[in-house]
């Protein structure tokens, strides 16, 4: 089975292959922006994205849309993660969360589309955000490198340590499992 994924970023595809690959199913990369409108929710987004490239490709797809949760303040940075982080850095989120509590959790939706069936799959991953920065010379998702799961930043997890536990691996291991079972 060959599905086209729907991203820009060569880190989502490279993470989201290896997890299909494992159930037989081929990804196409698609280089092609979403359309993110901010006042829609994670699973709004993924469901519009995965309806608008299937009308525009005409072939099956999945999109995945995700998002980072601090406890300390609701949806925020929510399901525009790139766009908090390039306003305010390592230095202002990790500001923001002086004395507040650190808890968060990433949470991405994987959906499908084949011009009949339109199905998503959500993967949750909790933890916390550390006080200080490290791994910046790995190359990895800004995140990773203040997210804390058991105590260890995820940038310092391997790859196949990563998509064991990943919000991502979680919602694309449902979706590999469903369409197995389709």
């Amino acid at each position: 089975m060959q599905l086209r994924f729907i991203t820009k970023n060569r880190h989502k595809f490279n993470e989201v292959n290896k997890i299909m690959s494992e159930f037989n199913i081929e990804l196409v990369q698609v280089k092609e922006e979403k359309i993110e409108p901010k006042e829609l929710s994670i699973e709004e987004v993924a469901e519009l994205n995965a309806k608008h490239f299937y009308e525009k490709i005409k072939k099956p797809v999945i999109v995945d849309d995700t998002g980072i949760f601090f406890k300390a303040y609701p949806d925020f940075p929510g399901n525009h993660p790139k766009l908090m982080f390039n306003l305010l850095g390592y230095k202002g989120l990790l500001k923001l969360l002086e004395g507040e509590d650190r808890s968060a959790f990433f949470k991405t939706i994987a959906a499908y589309y084949d011009g009949i069936t339109l199905k998503t799959f959500q993967g949750i991953l909790k933890g916390t955000i550390s006080e200080e920065v490290s791994g910046q010379e790995i190359d990895v998702m800004p995140y990773e490198r203040i997210f804390l799961v058991n105590g260890k930043k995820l940038c310092d997890f391997s790859r196949e340590e990563k998509n064991k536990i990943s919000h991502r691996a979680i919602a694309f291991k449902d979706l590999a499992k469903w369409l197995k079972n389709k």
